[in-house]
């Protein structure tokens, strides 16, 4: 399938991308081997439209989470995880926002975060990646709705983000650097080039990740 959205990177989660490549190249079927490929499959269908694979969902706020009704998350099957006999279903989250492009190309993904649900840990980071308050509703989000979680398997929601204009400092990013990743470097888990800094996000003190 050819792609549908360009993919912009976080940086941590380059670097992890990185990691995990050099960790697989000795053992591609270790863990980290298999936490690689799932991580690049998931990016290619991320890329090509194909989150409803992934048990795609929109994600919402509470008083205790995180505003994120701008994105959505995917489910990320590494390994079969069952507890007392019941399947947990797939484990890593990799959360993501959409935005419009102003250069008539494609629309652009912005992956934030790929983590193991345990603790809440992937709304957490991509929560302080985007340097939101616990239980506050950012009021840029406003206009859109909230999503609270289906714990029911094939509960209806909608797989995919709303699609909003690009956001001022992704705008400048684009701008001033040719060096976004494009989908296939993304996909492929290349060594890719340095990201644009105002693609970092500062995590405030005490959240470091």
């Amino acid at each position: 399938m050819t792609a549908r959205f360009r993919l912009l990177i976080d940086r941590e989660l380059r670097r992890r991308m990185l990691m995990l490549e050099h960790a697989a190249a000795t053992r591609s079927d270790s863990l980290r081997g298999r936490e690689l490929r799932a991580l690049k499959l998931s990016l290619r269908a991320l890329a090509e439209g194909r989150e409803e694979e992934y048990d795609g969902k929109r994600l919402g706020y509470s008083r205790d989470r995180h505003d994120l009704r701008d994105c959505a998350e995917l489910k990320v099957l590494v390994v079969a995880e069952v507890r007392y006999g019941h399947d947990l279903g797939p484990s890593p989250r990799l959360i993501y926002r959409e935005f419009e492009a102003e250069d008539g190309g494609l629309p652009y993904r912005e992956v934030l975060c790929f983590a193991h649900r345990g603790d809440n840990r992937p709304f957490e980071i991509a929560g302080s990646r985007l340097q939101r308050a616990v239980g506050r509703p950012d009021p840029a989000l406003a206009q859109l709705p909230n999503y609270r979680p289906a714990f029911q398997r094939g509960a209806a929601q909608p797989t995919g983000p709303r699609r909003l204009p690009l956001p001022p400092d992704l705008r400048r990013a684009l701008t001033a650097a040719s060096n976004v990743a494009p989908a296939s470097d993304a996909v492929t888990a290349r060594p890719l080039q340095q990201p644009p800094a105002t693609l970092r996000r500062n995590t405030p003190p005490g959240r470091q990740r």
